[in-house]
């Protein structure tokens, strides 16, 4: 017992030695927002109520995107950066921005597609998009052209579960709804139910290969779904809004400000 006790220890001390030496400090920035999230070429997407933000890796200010009339943006997806969605649940709106934060079109009416009942909004492959219908339990994929490609049916009957999802994004041809109470639904491109991993008690998460990155409780924490082994590592601020790993950088969303760190 002893010597697990110790095993214990000198993994502890190793994995925050490797986090203090291997994470730099480049540059602050500062900020209003309360929350980001990243494309797959590491730039930063902030979100400050109706306005968007979008950095560059180095932290570099782009481009930014508001619309008044549609009141707050409740979620961004830019895991297409040519293609970023944004969903205004309060007026069950959706806009699309290409690379520059211009917009693409009118935004689209969820009630007028039929779905008044709306509670989640993302991106989809071949520009698609995924909705969660509160009303009828249900996730319904649209193509491009706004037709539904894809419905799961009644998702509390066939799973036979309280279902109470509050974040859901695809990755790499699958569909994952979090409900905290439950854990990560996994679904194929057609809504066939998979599996459910059991994280719980977690709101967002991205992902690096084939590991689920989410930020509680001060620390940056990483499961593999291959091998369902978990690990969790300190960041250099436990009091940061949000974290995310895009790459060779790491980025805390502070009160007032951005930290931008280099991983090595």
């Amino acid at each position: 017992m002893k010597r697990v006790f110790i095993l214990l220890c000198v993994i502890i001390s190793f994995l925050v030695a490797f986090q203090q030496s291997n994470v730099v400090l480049v540059r602050t920035i500062a900020v209003k927002g309360e929350s980001i999230t990243t494309d797959n070429l590491s730039n930063i997407y902030l979100l400050n109520n109706d306005i968007l933000q979008k950095y560059d890796p180095q932290g570099n200010p782009l481009r930014s995107y508001s619309n008044k009339t549609l009141g707050k943006i409740t979620t961004v997806d830019a895991s297409n950066p040519m293609k970023v969605v944004l969903f205004y649940r309060n007026f069950l709106q959706i806009v699309f921005l290409d690379n520059t934060l211009s917009q693409n079109g009118d935004p689209v009416s969820i009630e007028a597609l039929g779905y008044p009942q709306t509670q989640l909004v993302c991106s989809s492959h071949n520009s698609g998009i995924w909705i969660y219908n509160q009303q009828n339990f249900e996730l319904i994929r649209f193509d491009q052209n706004l037709q539904v490609a894809a419905q799961t049916g009644n998702l509390a009957q066939l799973l036979g579960i309280d279902l109470k999802p509050d974040y859901m994004v695809q990755y790499n041809n699958r569909l994952f709804v979090n409900d905290p109470s439950v854990g990560i639904l996994v679904f194929d491109v057609f809504g066939t139910y998979s599996k459910t991993i059991p994280l719980k008690n977690i709101s967002e998460f991205q992902f690096q290969e084939d590991k689920i990155i989410y930020y509680r409780d001060g620390k940056l924490n990483n499961f593999n779904m291959q091998t369902l082994e978990q690990d969790k590592s300190a960041v250099p601020d436990s009091t940061a809004v949000s974290v995310k790993l895009a790459n060779d950088k790491l980025y805390l969303l502070q009160k007032g400000s951005l930290a931008i760190y280099s991983v090595k």
